[in-house]
């Protein structure tokens, strides 16, 4: 049964299977949940007979039982929520034949975020994309979908009140909107971010007074400085635009590798934002850096993402780039000497960690085996960040949420999130490549509590195929771990 992830219980009630029509009735308990009959494109109503019936039971969140007899199926959960994963399972189970095994499975996810950090920064997706994205992530039972909106390479959503923040290829506002609500139909929780004080050249671009006065270490790494007042006029209305426009809980204020900033200024500049952010009644959520300002609190979140192993390498990186990047080279790797506080100070200070460590959650890596396509090995080369190690699909699997070692011991783990950062990334092929098939592997260790092994998820992943492609995704990457 090539169900991903792997449900908490399931097993087998015998031989016997049911079989569904080419247009299966789905029975649900309430009109405004007639959009859960899309899953398995059926048709849908208020009770009655049919081969799929969703009913509110017992359970939280999103747990849910299911049982499948020969003559129908019935998902019982406590939740909306929890009807929507578990006819997400049923529909995994129905087989080319059109026929689904009679099982009992009970299931819960693991841990509360399981999420995707996805880079429209560095590569624009349209609207329509990122909804692909989210029938991913919906398939693979994931529930927020990181959008890293802003960064030095581009602006992407329209700010009201700066209007010369976005370029030709941006999200307006309705756009925005349709993003989030196409999300939240399918139980995705969309967390903006709007990365800040660095990484904000194409804000000092279209606005140079929010670089302040002084000259940055680096034309390249300017940053809102905190002693310009209309810095903070900026930030207040777009962290108020972006909140309003956001239903869900959280917003991302970014935090990270702000080089070249003095440090009294990164910790004034962060502790004044968390402040704003949270003004606008959301839950703040930053890299780990953000720690560095002091101002955490435990209702806040830190994201950890600098991999044990990922080290920057400095020497390395000054033989790759040319002579006029090599101090923005010297910069950066005086303020990677201070990341292995970041977490620890976080946790000090009460905040939740999100797990996001480069080594086994970041889906830019380039791939170390071979693909059973010849002509993929050529985007193999190019295609994923060069400095870090390659690493194979089964090296990617190999890790337990619990067990990471850039989690301090006592800390509180929110849950995990991949991310995808998108420097090399032409389109949405390469987008596919590089997040297919590890995502699926992603999924198993956020939802799954029990440790499985390579073995039985790549029998399982293999037969996911079919569901890339009807859902638009035939750029995945065809691992000879997997597929040879």
């Amino acid at each position: 049964m090539h169900v991903v992830p792997l449900p908490r219980l399931l097993h087998s009630t015998g031989p016997g299977v049911l079989t569904l029509p080419a247009s299966p009735r789905v029975a649900v308990p309430s009109e405004d949940l007639l959009g859960l009959g899309r899953i398995l494109d059926g048709e849908a109503r208020v009770g009655g007979d049919a081969e799929l019936v969703l009913a509110f039971g017992a359970g939280q969140g999103e747990e849910y039982e299911l049982v499948v007899t020969e003559e129908g199926a019935t998902v019982t959960a406590g939740t909306a929520e929890g009807l929507f994963r578990g006819a997400t399972t049923f529909a995994q189970l129905v087989t080319p034949g059109r026929t689904v095994p009679c099982v009992r499975v009970s299931d819960g996810p693991a841990l509360a975020w399981r999420g995707l950090s996805l880079d429209v920064a560095r590569h624009f997706f349209t609207v329509e994309q990122v909804k692909k994205v989210i029938d991913l992530l919906a398939l693979y039972k994931f529930n927020v979908l990181h959008l890293h909106l802003t960064d030095s390479q581009a602006w992407r959503l329209e700010i009201a009140a700066w209007p010369r923040l976005i370029g030709r290829e941006h999200y307006t506002r309705d756009d925005y909107r349709e993003i989030v609500a196409y999300a939240a139909d399918r139980f995705v929780t969309v967390v903006p971010e709007i990365d800040m004080p660095g990484h904000v050249l194409a804000a000092v671009q279209a606005y140079p007074e929010l670089g302040g006065q002084d000259e940055p270490a680096h034309p390249l790494i300017p940053f809102l400085d905190p002693r310009a007042e209309v810095v903070w006029r900026f930030v207040a209305d777009v962290l108020g635009e972006v909140a309003a426009l956001t239903p869900g809980p959280y917003l991302h204020i970014g935090g990270d590798e702000a080089f070249g900033m003095p440090e009294e200024l990164y910790a004034a500049f962060v502790s004044r934002a968390l402040a704003l952010a949270r003004k606008t009644g959301k839950r703040v959520v930053g890299w780990q850096e953000v720690s560095r300002s002091g101002a955490l609190t435990a209702a806040d979140l830190a994201q950890c993402w600098v991999g044990d192993g990922d080290a920057f390498d400095a020497e390395a990186a000054r033989k790759t780039a040319p002579p006029r990047y090599h101090a923005l080279v010297d910069i950066a790797a005086r303020a990677f000497e201070q990341a292995p506080h970041d977490v620890p100070a976080a946790v000090a200070a009460g905040a939740a960690v999100l797990a996001s460590p480069s080594r086994v959650l970041y889906l830019d890596r380039r791939y170390a085996e071979p693909s059973v396509l010849a002509e993929q090995n050529e985007r193999r080369e190019r295609v994923g960040f060069a400095s870090y190690r390659p690493m194979t699909s089964r090296e990617y699997f190999a890790w337990q949420p619990g067990e990471l070692v850039e989690i301090p011991d006592g800390a509180r783990l929110a849950g995990v999130e991949a991310a995808v950062w998108c420097e090399t990334v032409k389109s949405f092929d390469d987008l596919a490549f590089l997040l297919l098939p590890r995502l699926a592997g992603v999924a198993e260790k956020a939802w799954t509590e029990r440790a499985t092994a390579w073995e039985d998820f790549r029998e399982r992943v293999a037969g996911h195929v079919s569901w890339w492609e009807r859902l638009g995704w035939d750029g995945y990457y065809r691992s000879a771990e997997l597929f040879a």
